[in-house]
């Protein structure tokens, strides 16, 4: 019977000890692929959101490696194929985390909308909401209960279209 592609790969990086080229300090880490309109305003709000510089930066192509949270994040210039559906998250293990964040998107003008203790996905969050300037719905909580009656229902924030956020340069 012939392996699967899969059972190749495994069976040869058993034998050859076969790692990635990719160094970072985590087993792995969340990798997601962004398309934005303007990479330019678009590298302006993700240096300010992430704290950070890109990796990587190409014409229509930026990428940021970041190792709190292990992330990599690919920001690709495709301005006819942008979809907002959905929201995307970092969850901190503090409430520190939060304010810390808060106040750096707060002093780059960032829009935001903030919730204290409210329950969500049937756990009782802290957290705040920004939208990046494609509308792209970026959430950053602490979860500090672990169980609520709340879920995510059709009136949540977690669907609501948020003002989108640029970082103004001079």
């Amino acid at each position: 019977m012939e392996k699967s592609l899969w059972e190749t790969v495994a069976a040869t990086a058993e034998q050859s000890g076969l790692q990635s080229i990719a160094d970072f300090p985590t087993e792995s880490r969340l990798h997601i692929s962004l398309n934005v309109s303007n990479l330019e305003q678009s590298l302006n709000f993700y240096r300010v959101f992430l704290g950070d510089n890109p990796v990587k930066y190409r014409q229509g192509y930026a990428k940021f490696a970041l190792l709190e949270p292990p992330l990599n994040l690919s920001i690709n210039e495709f301005p006819d194929n942008i979809g907002t559906d959905g929201h995307l998250g970092i969850q901190l293990k503090n409430t520190r985390f939060i304010r810390d964040a808060y106040a750096r998107f707060s002093a780059a003008g960032l829009k935001l909308i903030d919730e204290v203790d409210v329950e969500c996905c049937y756990a009782v969050q802290t957290k705040f909401w920004v939208a990046d300037p494609d509308g792209h719905r970026w959430e950053m909580f602490c979860t500090t209960e672990a169980d609520a009656v709340e879920g995510c229902g059709p009136e949540c924030i977690c669907h609501a279209e948020f003002e989108r956020s640029y970082v103004q340069t001079s």
